[in-house]
């Protein structure tokens, strides 16, 4: 067991971490947490092997330093962000479509961008109506799965395209809101958030 003070020492640090990693998140636009969070251990000295935070801790970090950082800035880009995943979930409607990521969950920044699932018996079926519909698209590997980027303003989306029997994904046991929502879910999160 390590001496109190080490353990004291290396839970000081996975915070450190943590907080240095979103802000190089927010300020420099990185969307990968894993190499935010070895970016912020290089800076700060630490070695990458140990204390190490989690995604979650990222993400908390994320919040707080958005609520303390520009807040009123920080609702009117998510804001615009939640309203242009609205259309794009209208849009896609026929795929069952749900926004998943920092738009659903706030910590989205002016670098982020829309996140979409969607359920389809295969991914030519989707590619096939982006086709029909003259939406520009490219086909990129994203986390070893194929996402198709869309290309949109303010922010692009990224549509991963999954089996129809993964729908039932649950969202219970979540303490810090769903993982996913739908476009009728979205547009009441819009309703009940006052405007900035």
């Amino acid at each position: 067991m390590p001496p109190k003070d080490l353990s004291s020492r290396h839970a000081q640090m996975r915070i450190r971490i943590a907080q240095l990693a979103a802000q190089l998140m927010l300020e420099h636009g990185i969307r990968d947490f894993a190499l935010a969070k070895r970016k912020a251990a290089r800076q700060l000295g630490a070695p990458e092997s140990h204390s190490l935070p989690g995604n979650d801790e990222i993400e908390a970090a994320l919040r707080a330093h958005q609520s303390l950082y520009r807040p009123d800035e920080h609702r009117q880009t998510l804001r615009a962000l939640r309203l242009q995943a609205l259309e794009v979930l209208r849009a896609l409607e026929r795929f069952d479509p749900v926004l998943v990521g920092g738009v659903l969950n706030g910590t989205a920044s002016r670098h982020s961008d829309i996140e979409i699932e969607l359920y389809a018996d295969s991914s030519k079926d989707f590619e096939q109506y982006l086709v029909n519909e003259a939406i520009d698209f490219k086909v990129r590997d994203r986390g070893g799965l194929n996402a198709y980027q869309l290309f949109s303003e303010p922010a692009d989306v990224w549509v991963r395209v999954l089996p129809p029997d993964s729908r039932h994904a649950s969202n219970r046991g979540r303490q810090d809101g769903p993982r996913r929502v739908s476009a009728r879910q979205l547009q009441q999160l819009l309703q009940d958030d006052p405007q900035p």
